[in-house]
């Protein structure tokens, strides 16, 4: 419909009372000066020095397009405007510093002061509309207050990562392993291996030699490099069970020195993205072990980190409960761009990762790489031959193991995975054969069985497979 002069329906802002967006892109385009960069990008998370450089060409003619998502329904949205200067607005509406893009006028609007509202229009989906009714004149991209990190390859990287205690004995020895940014890490293995140790050096909680570096700060510099993990430890305890799950977040997001109002924001919108905002006003005693525990991971994201560290996030989980967690964890890295690391004593989980770490006990890390490599390194690239029972006889394990040409074979259950070099067709046959002539009774049978994480690790746990560490 047609607008008044002066009339403005919503405020479109990043965070914004109205209508939140969550920034992923920024591209300037100034068509004047030859001596900057025709094009500039940049991520969300860089927003800070996004600002900064924006904030410079200011009464420069330069165009500018924001790219993001709307946080009512996550359809993405394109706005396009002309950057003019800085918001004198007092906050918590609009901080100083806040930058106002403008979009062009278009038609007679009755009021040169008052500019042609800005169309965000919709670029994919369901509900796309190229003829989008507007939404509003301005936009306002709001600096946040997380630290700009150095120019690092890899977000996290250890080599020869030794930890020792006063007796001069060595919790874990020359552990090296890479994650690039974007990719989830699950940590598995035996009970006193070192998993918990090694992630304690990465957050500089325990004193340790070698590299140890979060988004290329040495962990040892705690001071700088908390800024760029965020920590979720197994025990719920540290958080207030008084405090509603946003105070919480409000809370421990002072560490950061971060100002309130934006705590505030962010907490309302990792709530609402982890399914918990209509429990934003309950004390966090009262809320179920799994919306607890997705506090814990919001309280972690609120100085919006590089990388999210969690120590054994599902235990105590039932399935249900976990599979819910895996889907929340899988949204973080895909959503907001977090590195993630987990310990877990799920193997079954490590598929849910790009990279799996193996620990044993006395040995540190033995195993890293991703869930198909390492598969892959076991006899015939991860293929076995699988065999189901009708019911689970105590002497079927025993016979498999005596078929010429196994290599090892394993068991859960009524299902049994023989592993061999030999062709799998020639052992399944051998396999039924031993089985019947000890009248076992065979369900089904697989002559390409591929082998998971589980049998990865019950085969390395027991000495069967040597492990592989991918560089």
């Amino acid at each position: 419909r047609r607008r008044k002069a002066g009339e403005l329906e919503k405020v479109l802002t990043v965070g914004g009372s109205q209508q939140d967006v969550t920034i992923t892109q920024i591209t300037a385009q100034n068509y004047l000066k030859r001596n900057m960069a025709e094009d500039l990008f940049y991520e969300g998370r860089d927003l800070q020095q996004a600002v900064k450089d924006l904030e410079k060409m200011k009464s420069q003619n330069v165009a500018c397009t924001v790219w993001g998502k709307r946080g009512s329904d996550k359809l993405p949205i394109m706005i396009q405007g002309t950057i003019i200067g800085s918001s004198t607005a007092p906050a918590p509406i609009l901080p100083e510093g806040s930058l106002e893009l403008r979009v062009e006028p278009e038609g007679d609007i009755g009021d040169a002061k008052i500019y042609h509202i800005a169309q965000p229009q919709l670029l994919m989906g369901p509900r796309y509309n190229p003829n989008l009714t507007v939404l509003a004149n301005k936009v306002y991209i709001m600096p946040y207050a997380w630290k700009a990190a150095p120019e690092y390859r890899d977000v996290v990287a250890t080599r020869n990562l030794t930890v020792k205690i006063k007796s001069g004995k060595k919790l874990i020895e020359n552990v090296s392993f890479s994650l690039k940014e974007g990719e989830m890490l699950a940590i598995i293995g035996e009970s006193g291996a070192g998993k918990s140790t090694t992630v304690k050096a990465l957050i500089g909680d325990i004193p340790s030699t070698g590299v140890c570096r979060i988004a290329g700060v040495d962990s040892r510099e705690t001071q700088k490099v908390r800024h760029f993990f965020g920590y979720c430890p197994q025990d719920l305890s540290y958080m207030y069970e008084t405090f509603t799950p946003l105070e919480n977040i409000i809370a421990f997001g002072k560490q950061y020195d971060i100002p309130e109002w934006q705590l505030i924001q962010r907490g309302k919108t990792l709530l609402r993205d982890f399914g918990i905002l209509e429990k934003g006003n309950a004390p966090s005693k009262e809320l179920s072990g799994g919306q607890q525990r997705r506090v814990s991971i919001s309280i972690a994201l609120a100085h919006n980190p590089k990388v999210l560290l969690m120590d054994e996030p599902t235990s105590g989980l039932d399935p249900d409960n976990r599979n819910e967690l895996w889907r929340y964890l899988n949204f973080i890295n895909q959503e907001y761009g977090t590195s993630i690391v987990v310990i877990t004593h799920y193997p079954v989980e490590a598929e849910f990762c790009d990279k799996v770490a193996v620990f044993l006990r006395g040995k540190s890390l033995v195993a890293y790489g991703t869930p198909a490599r390492l598969k892959e390194s076991m006899p015939s690239r991860g293929f076995a031959v699988g065999i189901v029972l009708h019911e689970v006889d105590p002497r079927a394990l025993k016979t498999l193991e005596a078929v010429e040409g196994a290599k090892f074979v394993l068991q859960r259950g009524e299902l049994l995975k023989i592993f061999t070099e030999e062709p799998l067709e020639i052992i399944a046959e051998r396999a039924v054969k031993a089985l019947k002539d000890m009248k076992i009774g065979v369900k089904i049978v697989k002559t390409k069985s591929l082998g998971d994480m589980v049998d990865y690790y019950i085969a390395i746990t027991r000495g069967l497979i040597q492990g592989t560490i991918e560089k």
